[in-house]
């Protein structure tokens, strides 16, 4: 694993000019994103602006492009990602850390399935929050007894994965909002054999995980956006997503104003 970090910290020139060049892209979308007319007051209007949903596509494809040629480098230096599009081995991971635009863009991505669909995962996403909601509770008591030492959401996501409860958005192995998954979905690759990411299998305390993130530059951009919509939503997956549906939608579609 120190290879693969130095790796990581001593990319090519041409390698990290690219990535560069890529996040710069996707700050200065998130930006003039952030800067658009008509992003406050969604629970009233049920509309956005469409420019929201073009440049937010433009974003994710910007870091899937980015992850694209990384991935690549580490292969030529002999590390091999083992993930494939129609693995799902790790999607027992609760997603956190999700900001607004993430989360209106898998609701988007809801609608787009039909809505028989969207009934069926709104079932889900209830039953996965019942499951965390338990989960964190019993970690709030396990870190008030042990006097605080260890923060308990983390605690939460880590035994949350060991349910081995798949991702409410799973259907016949299949990701249903695939085009719209979250950064915490697109950044997460395995070094290992994919099944050992199986929660269950025998291997997986020895699986090598890592996360490739955007730049801070992203991250302090996709704030400022964030901060714009004024809703406070949960960054937890299930849970941002039924505070967006049923509080501030109501089960309506976004309206995209061209």
């Amino acid at each position: 694993m120190d290879d693969f970090a130095a790796q990581l910290a001593h990319l090519p020139d041409k390698v990290s000019q690219g990535l560069t060049s890529h996040n710069n892209k996707m700050a200065r979308y998130l930006f003039d994103m952030a800067h658009m007319d008509g992003l406050e007051g969604l629970g009233a209007r049920k509309a956005l602006p469409y420019g929201l949903l073009k440049y937010f596509k433009k974003v994710m494809d910007l870091y899937d492009d980015s992850t694209a040629s990384l991935l690549g480098q580490l292969r030529r230096s002999g590390f091999i990602v083992q993930c494939r599009p129609q693995c799902t081995h790790c999607c027992t991971h609760m997603p956190a850390g999700l900001g607004t635009i993430e989360l209106l863009y898998i609701y988007h991505g809801m609608g787009r399935s039909g809505s028989g669909v969207m009934d069926r995962i709104f079932r889900h996403c209830m039953e996965a929050e019942e499951s965390w909601a338990e989960v964190l509770r019993r970690c709030m008591s396990q870190s008030i007894s042990e006097g605080g030492r260890d923060c308990p959401e983390d605690l939460a996501l880590s035994q949350y994965y060991h349910l081995g409860q798949p991702c409410p958005f799973l259907s016949k192995s299949l990701c249903q909002i695939y085009p719209y998954r979250p950064f915490a979905c697109r950044m997460h690759f395995s070094l290992t054999p994919s099944h050992w990411c199986d929660p269950f299998h025998f291997q997986n305390a020895h699986a090598v995980q890592f996360n490739l993130e955007p730049g801070d530059g992203v991250y302090d951009a996709l704030e400022r956006l964030n901060n714009r919509f004024q809703l406070n939503l949960s960054d937890v997956m299930v849970c941002g997503l039924l505070e967006l549906t049923v509080n501030v939608m109501q089960f309506e579609r976004i309206r995209w104003l061209h």
